[in-house]
């Protein structure tokens, strides 16, 4: 079972850039970005920051 657990405040990597974790609705995370903008992924295309590298 390859289940994504995202918490709030949590440091992940997008498919837009890195971001940290603003909101978890079921599946769907909602990032705030670097950048500045806010966005909402399928938890499978989050990355968990502290596993990179």
């Amino acid at each position: 079972m390859d289940e994504h657990l995202f918490l709030k405040g949590q440091r992940v990597i997008t498919p837009e850039g890195e971001g940290e974790v603003a909101d978890a609705i079921g599946d769907n995370i909602v990032v705030k970005l670097d950048s500045g903008a806010t966005q909402t992924f399928p938890s499978d295309d989050l990355q968990d920051n502290n596993s990179a590298g």
